[in-house]
């Protein structure tokens, strides 16, 4: 089916304005959660009504948006235990007395009844990507070597790469340096490269992008002219295997037992994720486990904080102006108003703006359970589902045919061209 100038409208704003975004863990999806969207999807073209849709720039931008910001609140829910109802808010919460040099979060799936809650880090050694470093050269100096066609090979896992370029007339060192140094970043081989500068001298520096002692070979990259294609020599002439630092494993203790990983971020007990800063000077932490009031405390606070973000984010966007976000502000009214009496125990408070309030010091371990502040955390999470799936149903737009609902065949006409819009982060 061809695409209509509306729905390049949507998918260039997505694109441009997400494409690049970082993702968590938790924007990761299974076959099955992606076939369940794809039903969800034909669920609702198969029961809606044929829309007439002429979206504005800003109305396309709050589509877009609305549906990120739920996405957002969804993964910040999710992260308080996971979808299921009965896991929200019971996740713990890992704490580190040194977070410039390790940060924690605990995963709490599978079984963790031989997890410690607390134990002593002390890292040995950090790790880190080899680096090649060439000569210091004069950086006004001219090339000494004749113009013409050059050549050099990088091998990085077993694979060989030619990189070609040309030296010209009166080219001085540090011209040199900084086109090797683009030429390398720009042919995405695994290495990176950038110029260093010393008073007068420059050099040029290569470092790989992968961490840790190569499992297969020596080393992660190695540069050779020796059976190039074209004129050779100018990895002696700047020395670009003078100096080598070879990548190391993190070797680090957990309670005195020693360990070592390819990277600075590894699982430890299977559960602390945990993530190492080289720049630190102490080299020593505590890493444990919150008190389950003090980490239920934590997650209420952090769900209230990213919900009040989602509804500020709709009452303020100059974009909302030409979309109909009255009709979903009424919605969430309707959501808070139904389980208003059910949290007010858990130290949450609601806003006459629909803003949540969070009460820190109220009494939580009298909690006898958490269903009421479950259920409600569930219901909000099935209206983000929902916006997530059609955030085009808050734009305003005309109705022009209602659906044959004698029929069981999916409609022929697709009811919003947003529905099923990328579904976070898959560009």
């Amino acid at each position: 089916m061809p695409m209509s100038f509306a729905a390049l409208q949507v998918y260039d704003q997505y694109l441009t304005t997400y494409s690049n975004k970082r993702t968590s863990r938790n924007c990761i999806h299974d076959r099955d959660e992606l076939r369940l969207i794809y039903s969800n999807i034909q669920l609702k073209n198969r029961f809606m009504p044929l829309y007439l849709t002429e979206p504005s720039p800003q109305a396309v931008a709050y589509a877009v948006q609305l549906k990120e910001s739920a996405e957002s609140l969804k993964q910040t829910i999710t992260t308080f235990g996971s979808s299921d109802r009965h896991m929200l808010f019971s996740s713990k919460k890992a704490y580190s007395n040194n977070s410039e040099l390790a940060e924690v979060e605990y995963t709490s799936s599978g079984d963790n009844a031989s997890v410690p809650e607390r134990f002593r880090l002390e890292v040995n050694e950090f790790a880190s990507p080899q680096i090649n470093q060439s000569s210091f050269l004069t950086s006004k100096q001219m090339v000494l070597m004749p113009p013409g066609n050059y050549s050099f090979d990088v091998v990085t896992n077993k694979l060989h790469y030619e990189l070609q370029f040309s030296i010209n007339d009166g080219e001085t060192h540090e011209q040199l340096q900084n086109k090797l140094a683009r030429l390398i970043n720009h042919s995405d081989i695994g290495i990176h490269a950038n110029v260093l500068t010393d008073h007068e001298r420059s050099a040029l520096e290569i470092t790989s992008e992968a961490f840790g002692i190569p499992i297969q070979s020596k080393r992660h990259f190695e540069i050779t002219d020796d059976n190039t294609s074209h004129t050779n020599g100018i990895v002696h002439y700047l020395g670009l295997n003078k100096s080598i630092h070879d990548a190391t494993n993190a070797v680090y203790t957990l309670d005195g037992k020693e360990y070592s990983s390819y990277s600075n971020t590894f699982t430890a007990f299977g559960h602390y994720r945990m993530t190492l800063h080289p720049e630190s000077s102490k080299k020593e932490a505590e890493i444990g486990l919150y008190p389950d009031m003090e980490a239920l405390s934590y997650n209420i606070e952090a769900f209230v904080n990213q919900y009040n973000q989602f509804i500020t984010n709709i009452q303020t966007d100059e974009k909302a102006k030409e979309a109909d976000n009255h009709h979903l502000l009424d919605e969430m009214h309707k959501l808070l108003m139904h389980h208003k009496g059910k949290v007010e125990k858990y130290g949450i408070e609601m806003n006459d703006d629909n803003t949540l309030n969070f009460l820190k010091n109220n009494n939580l371990e009298k909690m006898p359970d958490l269903n009421d502040l479950q259920s409600f955390g569930s219901h909000v999470l099935r209206k983000l589902n929902s916006i997530s799936l059609d955030p085009m149903e808050y734009v305003a737009r005309a109705i022009c045919a209602y659906s044959n609902p004698a029929t069981a065949y999916i409609n022929p006409y697709v009811t919003s061209i947003y529905s099923g819009m990328l579904f976070n982060s898959y560009c």
